[in-house]
């Protein structure tokens, strides 16, 4: 378990992440939570002040709320962050710990690495067809599960080859 000042500084000590790397993440996912924030706003206030809410606004927030979600679910997945399940893993001996860090890493980019790419194939298929009001492409919500599909496929690959120096090295 780690503690909540290490938690919150990106520091758990299993992936470092690189702090110009953490920061645009963190801005990004600030930035785009106030845009939801002054959308929701204006909705609101143009509803119930005006009596004319502003129709367009529930598709550009779940556009922005995917982006949120995989920005932050990619951040996790860098400062290692995610919810896992280490009763079994911790009693392997540090060896066997390597040994399935570096497997699963393999196995999880493999599985996420086919995710994205076929996302990649929906986007082709289905990312240029229009909203309803705003008439922007739905690939702009949905290529943000392909960024985070394979961001997160490349920091496993990353944490697999990390286990597999720290095996080589006395």
């Amino acid at each position: 378990m780690i503690g909540a000042k290490r938690f919150f500084s990106g520091t758990t000590g299993r992936a470092p992440l690189p702090p110009v790397l953490s920061h645009a993440l963190e801005v990004l996912a600030a930035g785009l939570m106030a845009i939801i924030t002054l959308l929701v706003l204006a909705n609101a206030l143009g509803r119930y002040l005006f009596s004319s809410p502003l129709p367009w606004t529930e598709e550009a927030v779940i556009s922005v709320m995917i982006w949120i979600a995989s920005v932050g679910l990619l951040l996790g997945a860098m400062r290692g962050t995610l919810i896992t399940c280490d009763v079994l893993v911790l009693r392997l001996p540090p060896a066997g710990r390597r040994c399935l860090e570096g497997a699963c890493g393999i196995v999880g980019a493999a599985a996420l690495g086919f995710f994205a790419w076929q996302i990649r194939g929906y986007l082709g298929l289905f990312g240029g067809d229009v909203s309803p009001i705003l008439r922007l492409p739905k690939g702009l919500g949905i290529s943000a599960l392909m960024v985070s599909m394979a961001g997160i496929a490349l920091v496993l690959i990353w944490r697999a080859i990390r286990a597999a120096l720290r095996a080589v090295r006395p």
